[in-house]
């Protein structure tokens, strides 16, 4: 990847993540903890669900465990996990946190992404995942690039709708 890449992915995460801010930062506590999904989420089970998920992409980009920096417990770190479950342990676990808290909390995660990625040189963002994961040898999954974009701007974006539902926008 070039240098313009790198740039494209920070203006897309920056845009993601105000779009999203812009979408919550209007609503109040009550908005934010009352109404709920059909899964029982509310908005700020979401926003603590997008925290966690990029915490867990960060930790990745500088090869560390993105199970444990996410808070979740993998028996089995190499099968493929069960993503509605762990979505569930995620929101359940944060629901202690106020709106004020989880959206702090997001933005934090949203910057440790950020730097983590700008701490890589320019060549590895085309790297596959599996040469972020122990023993960082392998080829297989998408570029880390993906990923980035996926636990930030993509996901801001695919839980916007479902907010909006939530809080009746």
């Amino acid at each position: 990847m070039t240098s313009r890449a790198r740039s494209e992915i920070e203006v897309r995460m920056e845009t993601g993540l105000r779009e999203f801010l812009d979408v919550i930062d209007h609503l109040t506590d009550e908005a934010m903890t009352g109404p709920v999904d059909s899964n029982g989420w509310n908005v700020r089970d979401h926003i603590t669900h997008l925290a966690v998920w990029a915490n867990g992409i960060a930790a990745l980009v500088r090869r560390q465990d993105r199970w444990a920096a996410m808070g979740l417990d993998m028996a089995e770190p190499d099968k493929e996990p069960e993503y509605d479950l762990l979505n569930t342990e995620i929101a359940v676990k944060h629901r202690h946190l106020t709106p004020q808290q989880a959206r702090t909390w997001l933005i934090d995660a949203h910057q440790g992404v950020a730097a983590a990625m700008r701490a890589l040189p320019e060549e590895e963002l085309g790297l596959p995942y599996d040469r972020f994961v122990a023993p960082f040898t392998g080829d297989g999954g998408e570029p880390i690039s993906e990923y980035i974009l996926g636990n930030t701007e993509d996901h801001y974006e695919e839980h916007t709708p479902w907010v909006q539902a939530i809080a009746g926008i």
